[in-house]
């Protein structure tokens, strides 16, 4: 392999990504050189012996780390939103030898002594928590890679480890592609009768993309809800439900072209092998040795006593629909295809707003305003604008967070408009790390990535109030990045975080989006600058507890569903998904509904046995939340003891220990059922 340089390879740069200069070529070389960097290391700590310390070990191992970590984030992200043949296929070849790494650097006995010495030494209680916290880390997660296991069923993991890895990128690619593989064109506004004027906007737009006149929807998500919610043609709804829930399926319209069935079965096979070589029972039991939550059976207690509270409301929500729908001239029961519908319409009759109506006091520009001026009242942070520095594209832009004195903390990059080939969805991830090792520094920056509706001529980017919860939950998970004090990024920010309370920053920060006075300061009306009406605020505070029972059993429905697939060896996922669904739902359920095909979440995003993680740190952010309440929304005070205890201190410390540093006590449950509006 030739060794190339910062100036011929800019994935080699240490500072900020030059995105204008990097290529897919570029990605391989830059992989490989990196990774034989990390090896020659690991050989200088081999031949230590027993003379390691923590500067010999650990910090020059965190270089090491952050060096292809540098590298490997600009790529990655770069599949995400410009995911070209070229780019996925720079991709997945990298895939296979970042995984032989991590596996074989996982599985090296000599690196698990060296941090066993460490962990030995009379001055290990002395080191800082982040040092502690990090050899203990790296001691827990060389046991979970196979360290200690024979060196044939060390050879068997290390495989099942490479297998996972590829079938997890190709089940995403074959989600995207059932994704964009799925429309319908229209020459006429009127076969989309009902659409609001932002939403055939947004479908003009994807028709030009395309180089299309008129309107074209897919089953990209901003499109799907805009048909399946708004379209009168109930037989337009029906072919787009069906579509998307047998996306990437043997099922619907696409059946077979991009049918993750094989991969569902073969992923949930090599992970309960994985989890029985590690002497666990089955893969959930695995994850859960990580978490904060202590095993699947208190998750299922959990899961089931929420089902308990809110099955009877959700079932008097439901009928209560069907006779509203049945006035509307409607046939009951409802299909799967009239719910989101008549439900709408019942929304605006009882409350007088739906989502298109708030949309016009929702412009994105003076919602990210709002958003910059809720962590400046609790944290003290500035954004400022910075267009010198490169990005991937027009529509995307750079921030220098700064504090009250304007010392700059860190950086943020937002990219915040649907276009083709980039993935669905919204979701922050990390470009660099801060570091702080003698010599050596480094800010925390973050990708924030949405998939909103662009601007067009004469009409501004709108958000629905949805939008705006979900802009406030991924900046949450930006700050939890960017306002960390830790020292090393293995235990810093949202790293190593116990996978059910990294969500608890997200989704407490979407308290901000639904309170009057957080409202009041940044919600105008686009044309007149009005502020929200009073009737239309009472209405948004009622809306969010609309149907709130039915949108808390399809989480829990959707959790369950995870856990049992990761509990039941063997058993047929589909026929796993329908069992639970008949125990746990209310709604009807498609005959040939496959959504776990492209529930990417479990197959391509980390949630595998974890998706419980979104109630069980919900439960954690209601209750952080009341403190605002209590003290006061904008509150400085509660925001520093927010930050102190639990922004900034990463993975350092236990969660549990944060939180009882934050709140004192245990977590409530109230607060919870009460966001749902459940008895």
């Amino acid at each position: 392999m030739s060794s190339e340089s910062n100036e011929t390879n800019p994935l080699l740069d240490a500072g900020l990504p030059r995105f204008a200069s990097i290529r897919p070529e570029h990605a391989l070389p830059a992989i490989e050189q990196r990774l034989a960097e990390y090896r020659q290391l690991i050989a200088r700590i081999e031949a230590l012996g027993d003379a390691v310390d923590y500067a010999s070990v650990v910090e020059a191992e965190t270089l090491a780390d952050n060096a292809l970590s540098t590298a490997w984030s600009s790529i990655s992200h770069l599949n995400s939103v410009n995911n070209t043949p070229e780019w996925r296929e720079a991709y997945t070849a990298c895939l296979e030898p970042l995984t032989r790494f991590s596996t074989e650097r996982g599985q090296n006995p000599a690196l698990y002594q060296a941090y066993r010495t460490l962990s030995e030494r009379a001055d290990f209680a002395e080191q800082t928590p982040a040092m502690r916290a990090s050899i203990e880390h790296e001691l827990r997660d060389f046991r979970l890679a196979g360290v200690a296991l024979p060196e044939a069923e060390r050879a068997r993991f290390a495989e099942i480890k490479l297998k996972l890895s590829k079938l997890s990128n190709r089940f995403g690619n074959q989600v995207l592609d059932a994704t964009e593989g799925y429309s319908e064109h229209f020459e006429s506004a009127d076969a989309l009768a009902g659409l609001p004027d932002s939403d055939l906007n947004m479908l003009a737009s994807l028709a030009r993309q395309a180089d299309k006149d008129g309107w074209l929807a897919n089953l990209s998500y901003p499109a799907y809800r805009a048909i399946i919610t708004y379209a009168d043609d109930r037989a337009l709804r029906e072919r787009f439900h069906r579509a998307f829930a047998t996306r990437a399926s043997d099922r619907g319209p696409q059946a077979g072209e991009h049918d993750n069935g094989p991969l569902v079965r073969e992923i949930l096979e090599l992970r309960q092998e994985q989890a029985e070589l590690l002497g666990f029972s089955d893969f959930a039991s695995l994850r859960l040795s990580t978490r904060m939550a202590e095993s699947s059976a208190q998750v299922e207690s959990f899961l089931d006593d929420l089902a308990r509270r809110a099955r009877p409301m959700a079932t008097a929500q439901l009928a209560e629909l069907e006779d509203f729908a049945a006035r509307q001239g409607a046939e009951t029961p409802l299909a799967p295809w009239d719910i989101p519908y008549y439900a709408e319409k019942l929304r605006e009759e009882r409350l007088g707003i739906n989502q298109e109506r708030l949309k016009p006091w929702f412009e994105l520009k003076r919602c990210f305003d709002g958003l910059f001026t809720v962590a400046g009242e609790l944290f003290g942070l500035r954004f400022e604008a910075d267009e010198q520095v490169e990005t991937w594209h027009e529509d995307v832009h750079f921030y220098r967070v700064l504090n009250d004195d304007g010392q700059a903390l860190a950086g943020l990059y937002l990219d915040l408009y649907a276009r083709a080939r980039k993935s669905g969805g919204a979701w922050m991830d990390v470009c660099r790390s801060r570091l702080e090792i003698d010599g050596h520094s480094q800010q925390p920056i973050a990708f924030l990535t949405c998939n909103f509706s662009a601007p067009s001529p004469g009409h501004p980017s709108l958000l629905t109030h949805d939008d705006l919860v979900t802009l406030f939950h991924e900046f949450g998970h930006c700050l939890h990045h960017l306002l960390t004090r830790v020292e090393l990024p293995g235990v810093g920010g949202i790293s190593g975080v116990e996978w059910d309370a990294v969500e608890l920053p997200s989704q407490l920060l979407e308290g901000w989006a639904w309170e009057a006075e957080s409202l009041n300061r940044y919600a105008r009306h686009y044309e007149t600058d009005e502020p929200l009406p009073p009737a239309l605020l009472e209405g948004l505070r009622a809306d969010r507890q609309f149907h709130g029972a039915l949108a808390l059993l399809r989480q829990i429905e959707f959790a369950l569903t995870d856990l049992s697939l990761h509990r039941q060896a063997g058993a047929d996922p589909v026929a796993i998904m329908r069992e639970v669904h008949d125990r746990v739902g209310v709604t009807p359920m498609l005959e040939d509904n496959r959504y776990i095909m492209s529930f990417s979440h479990l197959f391509d995003g980390g949630y595998g046995a974890g998706y419980y993680s979104y109630l069980w740190a919900e439960r954690l952010a209601r209750d952080a939340f009341h403190l605002f309440i209590e003290e006061g929304l904008f509150e400085r005070r509660a925001g520093q003891r927010l930050a102190r205890e639990i922004l900034e201190v990463g993975s350092s410390r236990p969660m549990a220990d944060s939180w009882q540093a934050f709140r004192g006590r245990e977590a409530a449950l109230e607060p919870l059922l009460d966001a749902y509006g459940v008895q």
